[in-house]
């Protein structure tokens, strides 16, 4: 109190001396309340300091008993090489001489919780630090880890360091968050090592292990919000993974069970069972295919039975809002009611549009009075019936999408048609195969499998394809053998649509595959007098 009595009495006539007045006077500065107010009232503040007062000035930093005093961000505006060395100085001895049960880590909490704005020019001192030094602390070890994320440290950083202290060993629980931050910014190549370290481990052991991985991970309610995480594991085959993982390692049968208790303080043990349970929520919200594959495992293998049942339901649910159509817009609501169509802006959209057109072809060509089949029947080539097709798409397209022809991918493969639209991420690839020419019912499973789905369907974004067959005649007793059956050519498509179901489950990217036969000989069948 004295002394801001003091620097407020003397604050006037400082003021109005000279620049060199008032820089020599700053040696009357002493304590933290002299400096607030001299950042408070004098605009210039910061810029007026000599190296050496600001060194000195920077002894008081850590002093201030809630985050840092309103003059440090300036001051490092003003003189960012010499706050900063400061800054290391300090955060290093920290670092060093905190010990497995102290608490003497003031700076860094301070740096954590209320100097966001300095993280990214602490991620690679830090990382310099812990890629050659040991922290003692896994409280300090978790805000260290804090600054590297909201400083948006490159994750193959991250996961090189974590790798490192993996392979040094040393304090398990540590091991533990290293393999949960590997985890977060590289599941891919983390999540086997997680399962090979957990499997090596006494039974006992791997418990406490994969709970703290699985807390450390997905956060407790008290930490779950406390910095960004990458979530490289928020995928469909990544989240099951781990579900699984940490239901073998902990063990419903052995869950605390709180309900009707009273208050509790949380254990271990209970921010892991929610963070189990966290996993599975992650992905049963994932919509998609992927999503239903992989609950329709777990109702079949789910490392508790009890589960299963519970496992089957939500596998049924997530196909039922799966099925659910799109969302459409207004403006699309307009344009169906005048064109009956609409302007497609999803990959869904413009399959849909695409097959609603050869639809319209194929009861045109099987069942109109204007039937061209007679005509088309005598295109003995593949490409010629590619350019027939091709044509009436393109005629029909009313500018909501546009046609093209053995356009090449990257691996050189060029799809027979294709549709795209500018609002669309991804065409639609359409396989065209005349039947008389020798396709056999093996060579045709494997142009759907492998061709359309393994190749034109490859790109993340591209989840729909048609196969598009074509019969010519005239031999219409010919069959095709196709999962083991003889089938006829009425039943054609549909023995194709069942074997794509059966191999659905290995492409899980795929949303839908249409197999659709053109029979150009329909037309010339009567009615029975």
């Amino acid at each position: 109190n004295a002394a801001i009595a003091h620097w407020r009495d003397f604050t006037p006539g400082l003021l109005s001396e000279s620049c060199e007045t008032r820089s020599l006077s700053y040696s009357l500065l002493f304590g933290l309340a002299g400096l607030e107010i001299e950042a408070r009232e004098v605009a210039s503040f910061p810029s007026l300091l000599t190296d050496d007062q600001t060194c000195h000035a920077l002894r008081y930093l850590a002093w201030e008993l809630n985050g840092f005093p309103c003059w440090f961000r300036p001051l490092y505006c003003a003189k960012p090489e010499i706050v900063m060395k400061s800054i290391l100085s300090e955060l290093h001895w920290e670092l060093s001489h905190t010990g497995s049960d102290g608490r003497e880590y003031r700076i860094l909490n301070n740096l954590v919780y209320y100097a966001p704005w300095i993280h990214q020019y602490l991620v690679s001192p830090i990382l310099a630090w812990l890629e050659y030094n040991e922290v003692r602390n896994l409280e300090v070890l978790h805000l260290c880890i804090h600054i590297l994320a909201s400083g948006d440290a490159e994750g193959k950083d991250i996961s090189r360091l974590s790798r490192s202290k993996i392979a040094r060993g040393g304090d398990e629980p540590q091991l533990a968050t290293w393999y949960a931050l590997w985890i977060d910014v590289d599941a891919e190549q983390a999540i086997p090592a997680v399962k090979l370290w957990l499997a090596n481990l006494p039974p006992e052991v791997a418990t406490i292990r994969a709970q703290q991985v699985v807390t450390n991970l997905m956060g407790t309610r008290r930490t779950s919000g406390s910095y960004p995480r990458r979530n490289d594991y928020h995928n469909v085959k990544h989240l099951k993974t781990l579900y699984v993982l940490m239901h073998q390692h902990i063990r419903t049968s052995e869950d605390v069970d709180r309900v009707g208790k009273g208050v509790f303080s949380p254990s271990l043990r209970d921010d892991a069972q929610e963070g189990r349970h966290a996993l599975f929520s992650l992905l049963s919200r994932i919509p998609g295919k992927e999503t239903f594959i992989a609950l329709s495992e777990l109702a079949e293998n789910h490392p508790d039975p009890e589960y299963r049942p519970w496992m089957r339901e939500l596998a049924y649910k997530r196909a039922e809002e799966d099925a659910d159509l799109e969302l459409w817009s207004t403006q699309q609501v307009r344009e169906y009611d005048k064109y009956q169509a609409r302007m497609p802006t999803t990959h869904r959209q413009l399959f849909d549009l695409t097959v609603d057109r050869l639809v319209d072809l194929k009861a045109w060509i099987e069942c109109g009075n204007d039937s061209p089949a007679r005509t088309w029947r005598r295109v003995a080539d593949e490409s010629e019936m590619r350019n027939l097709v091709a044509s009436w798409l393109t005629e029909r397209a009313s500018g909501r999408y546009t046609c093209a022809q053995e356009n090449e991918l990257a691996n050189r493969q060029r799809p027979d048609i294709w549709t795209q639209a500018p609002q669309v991420d991804s065409a639609v690839p359409i396989e065209l195969k005349l039947l008389d020419k020798g396709w056999s019912g093996p060579r045709l499973c494997e142009r759907l499998r492998d061709q359309l789905a393994g190749d034109y369907l490859r790109e993340e974004t591209a989840r729909c394809g048609i196969f598009l067959v074509v019969w010519r005649g005239p031999a219409t007793k010919r069959r095709w053998q196709i999962n083991g059956n003889n089938v006829p050519l009425p039943e054609l498509e549909q023995a194709l649509t069942e074997y794509w179901e059966t191999i659905s489950d290995t492409f899980p990217g795929i949303e839908v595959i249409k197999v659709m036969l053109i029979d150009l000989t329909a037309r010339d069948t009567r009615s029975a007098d």
